[in-house]
């Protein structure tokens, strides 16, 4: 999985989508709104009344057996796990919705269960049985490897500069409180437009 464009804070790129348009994206948002025009023809079709085939908590677990890590980051691992099974697989694989939270993709669910730790690193200890399948965890090893590098505030830049954030924030000042629930649709539609194959 190629997916993350390698980019410096304060630039400007351009990005060709499949399902969009050519659009512009900036690290730092700016007050000028630009807006990418789906292709209604090339939507991915979800069913966004599927309850997900896992819990959250064991997706989180599973990362965390990569490595102990911040809360922020195990957010973000999350919702790109959620994110790209939207975009490959089209169906959902957590039992939990992303908000688009000031910091980038929170869900609540998991917040409540790691809020405790604050900036400390979450260490996991002990046997775990995981009940993925060995498709999803190839899609959890894949995000794994394209994003297990990153701190959790890189990730939360990335999510910033990423359509489905900025499409839920939309209205919302930068440090607005907001628990407007990322669109399953825009996430399916995004990531598989920015997918290059293996």
């Amino acid at each position: 999985m190629n997916a993350v464009k390698s980019t410096k804070l304060n630039t400007a790129f351009d990005v060709a989508c499949n399902a969009y348009g050519i659009y512009t994206t900036s690290a730092i948002p700016t007050n000028t709104e630009r807006y990418v025009i789906l292709d209604k023809g090339n939507e991915t079709i979800i069913n966004t009344e599927e309850v997900g085939r896992y819990s959250v908590f064991d997706v989180a677990n599973w990362f965390l057996k990569k490595e102990p890590m911040t809360h922020k980051k195990i957010q973000k691992l999350c919702y790109y796990a959620q994110a790209w099974c939207y975009a490959l697989k089209g169906y959902r694989l957590e039992d939990t919705d992303f908000q688009a939270w000031v910091h980038g993709p929170v869900s609540p669910a998991l917040w409540e269960r790691f809020k405790s730790f604050g900036y400390d690193t979450i260490i996991i200890k002990g046997d775990l049985k995981f009940p993925f399948s060995t498709e999803d965890t190839q899609l959890l090893e894949d995000i794994w490897e394209t994003y297990g590098d990153s701190t959790g505030n890189a990730l939360e830049a990335l999510s910033h500069r990423e359509l489905p954030w900025i499409e839920a924030r939309k209205g919302y000042s930068p440090n607005e409180r907001c628990s407007v629930v990322i669109s399953p649709v825009t996430m399916a539609s995004f990531y598989k437009s920015i997918y290059s194959g293996d």
